[in-house]
């Protein structure tokens, strides 16, 4: 960003941002916000790499590290993070995990585990953005879903149904903290290429629900999904709020 040009947004928050996906969203943002936080896990390298990236973007990055969900249900470390850049006018969470597991009792550790993860952390990110964002003069959060919450495969029962809790999540808070000035919204991208959850997914079921063996070709560019959560973010979506927008490129008709 120039030193003459006045930032769109002041801080982002991309919670997940390490790659894929997250690390799309906060290149995407870098030439418009006067600072880009990035969260990871346990891989500190990857947010690196990221940050590199934004800087290549002509963006500010700052990195932070957080493990989601918080073991303290009221989430002080998701209170402290947002205590450091608030004002914060968007919050997009990328953050998700996976274990493979078909539905049985003896996988119900694995089950549990994805979701606590994927619908507690959820949970924990977006009532203390939300919070805080009314505080402050409103914002934007973004959730990320997936397609196949439509397009169910076997052995991922505990990622898919976390998807459609964070659909269901996303509709809640906007209709509690709409009226603050806080919108939530959330994209249901169709599989994303360079995502590190492609990797759980066995080959035969991306084919079936990509519809052939050149799926490889088909999968989204993650800038692509990047883009649409940039914009619904701005100005030009403000009535927009409580949605779940579908970005497949149509193969999910």
């Amino acid at each position: 960003m120039g030193e003459t040009e006045a930032a769109a947004y002041r801080n982002v928050l991309v919670v997940g941002g390490t790659s894929g996906l997250g690390q799309a969203v906060a290149c995407e943002f870098a030439p418009l916000a006067e600072r880009v936080h990035l969260t990871y896990h346990d891989r500190r390298d990857a947010a690196e790499k990221t940050a590199a990236a934004v800087c290549e973007h002509g963006g500010t990055p700052v990195v932070h590290q957080l493990t989601l969900p918080d073991p303290d249900p009221r989430a002080t470390s998701v209170r402290r993070l947002l205590g450091d850049i608030t004002p914060c006018d968007v919050v997009v969470n990328c953050a998700v995990t996976n274990h493979a597991a078909v539905a049985t009792v003896s996988n119900a550790e694995q089950f549990k585990s994805v979701i606590d993860a994927n619908i507690f952390g959820a949970y924990q990110v977006s009532s203390v953005c939300a919070q805080a964002m009314a505080a402050t003069g409103g914002g934007s959060v973004v959730n990320v879903s997936s397609i196949l919450t439509k397009r169910y495969i076997v052995g991922a029962i505990g990622y898919i149904t976390s998807k459609a809790a964070i659909e269901a999540l996303t509709r809640g808070f906007a209709r509690e903290w709409g009226k603050l000035g806080v919108r939530c919204t959330a994209v249901s991208p169709g599989p994303i290429r360079d995502s590190g959850q492609l990797s759980t997914v066995p080959p035969e079921a991306l084919e079936e629900i990509m519809g052939g063996p050149d799926y490889m070709e088909r999968l989204l560019a993650p800038r692509r999904v990047a883009s649409v959560i940039r914009q619904i973010t701005g100005p030009d979506f403000c009535a927009v709020n409580g949605e779940v927008i579908v970005v497949d490129d149509g193969f999910s008709l």
